[in-house]
């Protein structure tokens, strides 16, 4: 079992669907994807909360066995990056209704010592690429790193996010990022383009049509897990990365040892905890499970993929 780096965001969610509304829950891609990886391996976040930030959220995360915060900063006089977004009845789409950046547009990731020498897998979630190219460089012996971007990097640093693509194994995003990213329609062709841009492995999230894996020459196609209760997306996709790389991490499968079998596991225990953070609000699904309940779900999963 190798430890996880996690540098990203921690935030204040808002979200909206047909159905509930959720004010101010905790959110932001590094809570979710260092909740999901927790369960494989040890996680050291790297993140900022701000003035606002509830004690409960705080608790929550602190309390959790593996995630260490040594490396979340707590701002005394900015707020927390705060989310507000809605969802349609087919909770597909995501619209934004409002972002404030807050803490996190002035943060400067800081990666403790212990973090920088001992952690080998590293995922720089959603942040400023030169931001994620710094921790990346932080850490000393890095076996293995993966990265998610968004729209807006994609847009307005396209230049410095193309450095940080170039030095990671590993390239994690949604199709609509990866048309934006490659200029492709065609995700086949736009997967095969990252490939060279660096990362030797690329992983396209299609949402409730499951992912694309792009490996050593191939493609690996995936279904997503069938639900019939589906509450919240918005940490659907960083749970999916938590459980890939956690699944890596918890048994040492870094980038000179990969398989295409290895990264086919990887992906469906991924696709595991995509499901079940999507089952309710916020992280109360993730909490709400535990080893027997992964295992059982990837069971059911890999007779469906057959592997």
């Amino acid at each position: 079992m190798q430890s996880i780096l996690c540098a990203g965001s921690i935030a204040l969610d808002t979200t909206r669907t047909p159905f509930a509304t959720a004010e101010r829950v905790l959110g932001g891609a590094a809570s979710y994807f260092s909740y999901s990886a927790s369960f494989f391996s040890p996680v050291s976040l790297v993140s900022i909360v701000g003035n606002d930030f509830p004690k409960e959220h705080w608790d929550f995360l602190a309390k959790r066995t593996g995630l260490d915060l040594a490396g979340v900063q707590r701002s005394a006089s900015e707020k927390t990056f705060f989310y507000d977004s809605s969802f349609g009845y087919d909770l597909g789409g995501r619209t934004t209704n409002e972002t404030q950046l807050n803490s996190l547009a002035t943060f400067n990731p800081v990666v403790p010592n212990s973090a920088a020498e001992n952690s080998r897998f590293v995922y720089l979630a959603t942040m400023p690429p030169q931001k994620q190219l710094a921790v990346l460089k932080s850490v000393k012996n890095c076996g293995f790193s993966a990265m998610d971007t968004i729209e807006f990097y994609i847009n307005t640093e396209r230049e410095a996010l193309l450095k940080t693509i170039a030095a990671v194994d590993c390239l994690v995003l949604n199709d609509a990022e990866v048309r934006l990213l490659t200029k492709e329609s065609n995700l086949l062709k736009a997967g095969k383009k990252i490939w060279d841009m660096g990362p030797k492995v690329v992983v396209i999230k299609k949402g409730e049509h499951g992912c694309l894996l792009f490996y050593h020459g191939a493609v690996y196609p995936f279904p997503a897990f069938p639900l019939e209760e589906l509450k919240d997306p918005t940490g659907a996709g960083d749970s999916f990365a938590g459980g890939f790389i956690g699944y890596l991490a918890k048994h040492g499968v870094e980038r000179d040892g990969l398989t295409p079998a290895q990264l086919r596991k990887a992906i469906a225990y991924g696709s595991v905890m995509g499901s079940f953070a999507v089952e309710d609000f916020s992280l109360k699904r993730l909490a709400a499970i535990d080893a027997e309940d992964i295992a059982e779900r990837f069971e059911q999963y890999r007779s469906l993929v057959q592997f």
